[in-house]
């Protein structure tokens, strides 16, 4: 039996942290340029942050966000709750970080090309016949879900893969593990943030 909460408010403010002691040594005594926001649509938001290598979780979208990721609820425990069971018990290096936690070690510059790009990009997670959708939309733009500017299209398989940092995004796109539909440049510029 798995201790990943199922609540997104829990998974937020008391499993992620907890999973984020497991990697903090790689991380010490940095603090983040700005935040990144996790939305479940209708359920809340939580601002994730980086302050003297500790992980501070706070309810809401704070003014220096960075990313947001929004998911709905019925894609919450398939995409997060499963993709942290798959990740148990698996060790976790610095250099191998949580996609979340690599957004938040970006520095100044970066941070100011990226909430400068617009558009909403949609992983389009395919597990067991069924498609699951995560946005992510750079800055304080308005998040579209539902119409993305870019979909990328992939098994979740290597969807994890990609979250815990053993696949390169660029190489999972050359190898055409994921199919990119629509606007590219919007996740070729997001890239660089994750490499």
């Amino acid at each position: 039996m798995s201790d990943v909460p199922e609540s997104p408010k829990e998974f937020f403010t008391v499993y992620l942290p907890s999973r984020f002691e497991a990697m903090k040594a790689g991380l010490a005594g940095k603090s983040s340029n700005g935040s990144m926001v996790f939305r479940v649509v209708d359920s809340g938001e939580w601002t994730l942050r980086l302050k003297n290598g500790e992980l501070e979780v706070t309810d809401g979208m704070q003014d220096d966000v960075i990313l947001q990721v929004t998911i709905s609820p019925a894609d919450f425990k398939p995409i997060f709750v499963q993709g942290a069971i798959m990740q148990e018990g698996q060790e976790i290096k610095p250099e191998q970080q949580v996609m979340a936690f690599k957004a938040l070690t970006v520095d100044a510059e970066r941070v100011k090309l990226v909430k400068n790009i617009a558009g909403t990009v949609a992983f389009v997670v395919e597990a067991d016949g069924v498609q699951h959708k995560l946005g992510i939309t750079p800055g304080a733009g308005a998040p579209k879900l539902d119409a993305p500017d870019c979909r990328l299209e992939c098994k979740m398989n290597d969807f994890m893969d990609m979250q815990t940092g053993k696949q390169n995004p660029m190489q999972l796109a050359m190898s055409g593990k994921i199919k990119i539909v629509g606007n590219a440049q919007i996740p070729m510029a997001l890239s660089g943030v994750f490499v």
